[in-house]
């Protein structure tokens, strides 16, 4: 992440460095369930793999203590590239969430129509 100084402030960063910020400020917290709700949404492809990367690496590093991400998104692609398993939420009610490795856009799609 690139900044002009450390008198910018976090309004002045690009949408991808404010929400690099934004899960840098959750992990400072060292919490073991981190919910992110569209992390990725309105930013760059670039700024979308670092975080594709940096939530990659939390998970994997997590040991000894386990950690977790769940992650909430409309863009199927995201879901299906991070995620071990996934829930569809269709009119108030989740259903089981399957492997991710089990699943395509069109069948995610067909679970939420």
């Amino acid at each position: 992440m690139r900044s002009r100084g450390a008198w910018q402030t976090i309004e002045e960063l690009s949408g991808g460095n404010q929400q690099k910020v934004a899960i840098g400020r959750l992990l400072h917290h060292d919490v073991d369930v981190l919910v992110l709700d569209e992390p990725t949404r309105g930013i760059d492809v670039g700024s979308k793999a670092h975080i594709y990367a940096l939530l990659d690496a939390l998970v994997a590093e997590s040991a000894p203590r386990p950690r977790a991400v769940l992650l909430v998104s409309s863009y199927l692609p995201e879901l299906l590239g991070l995620c071990d398993r996934i829930a569809v939420m269709r009119k108030g009610r989740l259903s089981p969430s399957r492997p991710a490795s089990e699943l395509t856009e069109h069948q995610l799609v067909m679970d939420a129509a």
